[in-house]
């Protein structure tokens, strides 16, 4: 279908609203559940020209009452593949790329710090304080959402020294593990229950304070409390904990490298200094053998579990017996056929590597930038993964 006239001719009326600049900037949006599909349609509608939507989970039936991009047929289909589809058609000249991965697995660290912003619509604490540090450490700008019955918050991080969502909790609470919660179960720490009504007001919220942030005018305020029950809508002043850990940048130059993350293990080690020791950030499964029958497996037996989430228990192809699983974040220990894709490595990430060691004994860090797949690389339409 051919427009007549200029879609975004309302916007271009709006005092200080910049539609050219929407046109060339991109947003990440991390779960793309009920908060994330709004915001992914608000910023679509709105004229940003490349969402990035990561989020490891399929659609289910209660997904449906809170999604407008969702469908009953996409039941079962990934979240992030069902939102694209339904984006396509809702704002056409918006470039959707999809990530069904968990977030240190599906946006790396250098796609993170080329993003005007990051917005976060996760419902597990765990996950939350991940895609904090993760943000920290390139100095993203980050706005995250969370809803309850009748109302919820709105945080926004511009630099990594302001307080956070990590700063209001324990020390205890920032290192408990935790699962991701289940809509239907309500928990004291958990995410309440909430309709669609709680989500459009927060995801709208979000929508407003993330284009203020891609137009370079953010709100003074830093979070942002909605009521519903009470009809108040209030900044929130947040205290800095100097204990915190989600506020460390990089340190030291990013250099960047000639391999992306289709690369096997011994392309990049031949893409690094002579004995590099290349680290991921998040430990995967390497080659073993069963101490039950002998059987060598080569590491790929074992489910990785997605962040907050536990790898199923894996067994012998042979015995059928429960093996040992050995786990690692040196990807020396990894087989060097193994492409990084497969060991949970995002595209563009940032990886720590330990280069030659100083004259106290101890390893030197630098940080290396894998580089932006090529259009071969890609499997799937929108997909970088």
């Amino acid at each position: 279908m051919t427009l007549v006239g200029d879609r975004y001719a309302r916007h271009r009326l709006i005092p200080d609203w910049d539609q050219d600049l929407l046109a060339t900037s991109t947003a990440v949006i991390v779960g793309v559940g009920a908060l994330g599909n709004e915001v992914a349609k608000n910023l679509a509608l709105a004229g940003v020209g490349r969402l990035i939507l990561c989020d490891p989970d399929t659609v289910a039936a209660s997904n449906l009452s809170r999604a407008v991009l969702l469908e009953p047929e996409d039941i079962g289909r990934p979240k992030v593949t069902a939102a694209a589809t339904a984006l396509a058609r809702l704002a056409p000249d918006v470039a959707v790329e999809t990530r069904q991965a968990d977030l240190a697995a599906g946006v790396g660290l250098g796609e993170l710090a080329d993003a005007g912003v990051v917005l976060g619509g996760l419902d597990a604490r765990r996950a939350r304080l991940r895609l904090l540090g993760r943000a920290a450490l390139v100095g993203t700008p980050l706005v995250d959402g969370g809803t309850f019955a009748w109302g919820g918050e709105i945080r926004l991080r511009m630099d990594p020294g302001e307080p956070c969502y990590g700063c209001s909790l324990t020390p205890h609470e920032r290192g408990e593990s935790d699962l991701p919660w289940s809509c239907a179960e309500i928990r004291a720490d958990g995410p309440q229950p909430a309709s669609i009504v709680a989500t459009s007001i927060v995801a709208g919220w979000m929508t407003l304070v993330a284009l203020r942030v891609l137009f370079g005018n953010p709100p003074e305020y830093r979070m942002l409390r909605i009521d519903g029950g009470t009809g108040q809508t209030a900044p929130v002043t947040l205290t800095r904990d100097g204990h915190c850990p989600h506020h460390r940048p990089l340190d030291g130059p990013v250099h960047p490298l000639s391999v992306d993350h289709h690369a096997t293990v011994g392309e990049l080690l031949e893409a690094l200094p002579p004995g590099a020791e290349p680290l991921t950030w998040a430990p995967f499964s390497v080659p073993g053998q069963c101490h039950h029958c002998g059987r060598h497996h080569d590491g790929d037996d074992n489910g990785h579990g997605q962040q907050g989430q536990q790898a199923q228990p894996s067994r012998c192809r042979d015995c059928g017996r429960t093996i040992r699983v050995r786990r690692s974040e040196r990807l020396r220990d990894a087989d060097p056929g193994r492409r990084l894709h497969d060991l949970g490595v995002a595209p563009e990430e940032i990886l720590s590597v330990a280069t030659t060691t100083q004259a106290d004994g101890q390893a030197e860090f630098q940080w290396h930038r894998l580089a932006t797949p090529t259009p071969t690389g890609t499997s799937g339409s929108g997909s970088t993964m």
